[in-house]
């Protein structure tokens, strides 16, 4: 019941259109079952066969269907209005299901954007991907099929019941008898072919998974020869998806094939029982013969999706299973008061921040004052980008205070705290196929104007060869530009952002020489706007001049606290 409510919004929200849906489903359905009882009419008028006893066609009215030439003006309306009523039920059956596809896709991409970054890290990226497609797919095909489609089929299925009792009851006796006896054999297949799909899925996302980490990869590959044994490692997984595929359509054919056999059998059956009864002395009207196995053939694809449906049911199941897996997740708290700023003064009181099995930094106690350039120094391991992560509410991991004007920042609303703090990192890559998308928050045109007059001057006193232009394609994360023109362009976003602390984690790191000494000219120019708090390595320490100088060193279980904080000005 509780993966079945992952639909219970959408149903309230358009519950309209679904009864609409259902009811051109209905009016479809006994189109379907009309146009065989007319043939069976038309059969009758031509050959004379009517021998008043069949109720089922005596309710077709002599001034429609009494004539050749009134019976195919009216057959034809009836073929034209079942046309009309078949393409109004899947094309909103259809609809429908996309409409849920994209509110659930849209549902579940806000959660993905909510949820707390340890948990991409601890699981990876890749493993919320495939919600995107198979998932969404079979939650789709279970509301189409396994609920409209199925209300609709079983509703048809009545009412060819009901004409088969209208023609024999003996008929519509065998007809029951002989649907339970499919379901015996086919309830054990489906339940086969429902786990092999399962697998069949399963392996597939695996392989998708393996082609996109080595294709991504290709550069490793190429360079240390691993062709061969990535080839190899390919193919055993290709060779168990394709015995899992040769499985799957060996059931599946098997089903596709047993349907039409038994009902023909079906058939079978109910002509031995009405030559048994027309040898005994009880006749069957030949034009209700006519249209009771007429209405059994078009019955054929409808008894087909009924007896296949529950494989729709367990596939969307286990979907809306692996939505509410997501769905569920933690997300970052948004229900706190906002943060608001006087000066930008950054304090931190005993802070302790464990980033490792056995390492954590701390405690820590320091005040960054704004209209400052303050640096903050250490070794590879030390906890300078986790510290980073943490002044940005992206980890929330931590012991003791962090304040931001006397605010403590887990008091206070995650999205109003980054409205206060940005950040120049590598490790935050570029987002956008152009220079103007990376480096705007908001890609209207009308923001083209204030975007490229902080570009200019950013990039003002650096040689006109590397200068970059709004409308410059800069690769997937810039990965076509050099590492200064990335810098310049991570800088230019933070400053348009215009949030009074700026956080630069390893900024001089592989840069070309004249783009750190320009980036060094613009913190110069910057010190008295902003709070600026640089995280380096120590052998990347700048010819800055510091208001204050941090050193971080990582800590294990048994070792002494690192801070050394240096309150005098130093260069």
């Amino acid at each position: 019941m509780k993966q079945r409510g992952l639909l219970k919004p959408f149903v309230v929200e358009h519950l309209g259109k679904l009864l609409v849906t259902g009811l051109a489903g209905i009016l479809s359905s006994m189109l379907a079952i009309l146009l065989p009882i007319t043939i069976g009419k038309f059969y009758e008028l031509m050959f004379g066969t009517g021998g008043g006893r069949s109720i089922l066609l005596a309710f077709l009215p002599d001034s429609i269907f009494g004539s050749i030439p009134r019976f195919l003006g009216m057959f034809t309306a009836l073929i034209l209005l079942h046309m009309i009523a078949s393409y109004a039920k899947r094309y909103l059956v259809a609809s429908t299901g996309e409409l849920l596809t994209f509110e659930l896709r849209n549902r579940l991409f806000a959660h993905q954007l909510k949820l707390h970054t340890r948990i991409y890290e601890e699981k990876g990226v890749g493993k919320y991907l495939l919600r995107y497609s198979g998932d969404l797919k079979s939650i789709q095909n279970y509301l189409t099929k396994g609920i409209i489609g199925f209300t609709v089929d079983l509703l048809m299925v009545g009412l060819f019941l009901l004409v088969l009792a209208s023609i024999s009851t003996t008929l519509m006796m065998i007809s029951l008898i002989g649907m339970f006896l499919m379901l015996l054999p086919l309830t054990g297949l489906n339940r086969r072919l429902h786990d092999i799909s399962t697998r069949r899925r399963n392996q597939k996302s695996s392989l998708l998974s393996f082609v996109s980490q080595r294709l991504q990869s290709i550069i490793t590959i190429k360079a240390f020869n691993r062709e061969t044994p990535e080839r190899e490692r390919f193919l055993k997984r290709s060779v168990k998806t394709l015995d899992t595929d040769l499985n799957f359509h060996r059931i599946s054919s098997l089903i596709h094939v047993l349907v039409p056999g038994m009902l023909y059998t079906m058939i079978a059956v109910m002509m031995m029982a009405i030559y048994w009864q027309n040898q005994h002395g009880t006749m069957v009207e030949e034009t209700s013969l006519l249209t009771a196995f007429l209405l059994i053939i078009t019955m054929l694809p409808v008894l087909r999706r009924c007896l296949r449906v529950t494989v729709t049911w367990k596939l969307g199941m286990i979907s809306m299973k692996k939505l509410l897996h997501v769905m569920e997740l933690p997300t970052e708290t948004e229900s706190l008061d906002d943060l608001y700023l006087q000066e930008g003064q950054v304090r931190l009181e005993q802070v302790c921040i464990h980033f490792s099995d056995h390492s954590y930094l701390g405690p820590l106690t320091t005040t960054w004052n704004p209209q400052s350039v303050h640096l903050v120094k250490g070794g590879t391991g030390s906890g300078k980008s986790t510290l980073v992560k943490t002044l940005l509410g992206i980890r929330d991991e931590f012991h003791g205070k962090i304040f931001l004007d006397d605010q403590e920042i887990r008091e206070v609303a995650i999205k109003s705290l980054r409205k206060q703090v940005t950040i120049i990192s590598q490790e935050y890559p570029l987002l956008g196929r152009t220079v103007f998308e990376a480096i705007s928050y908001s890609r209207k045109a009308g923001k083209r104007k204030g975007a490229d007059l902080m570009l200019q001057k950013v990039q003002k006193g650096l040689p006109a060869a590397v200068h970059l232009q709004l409308d410059d394609l800069i690769g997937r994360h810039g990965g076509t530009l050099s590492k200064g023109q990335e810098l310049v362009l991570l800088v230019t976003r933070a400053l348009l952002t215009r949030k009074p602390i700026l956080l630069l984690d390893e900024p001089f790191h592989s840069i070309e020489p004249e783009f750190e000494a320009h980036l060094i000219r613009l913190i110069h120019r910057l010190r008295k706007k902003r709070n600026i708090i640089l995280f380096v390595k120590h052998h990347e320490v700048p010819d800055l001049e510091f208001d204050s100088v941090t050193e971080l060193h990582s800590q294990g279980n048994d070792e002494e606290a690192v801070v050394r904080h240096l309150d005098q000005k130093a260069s």
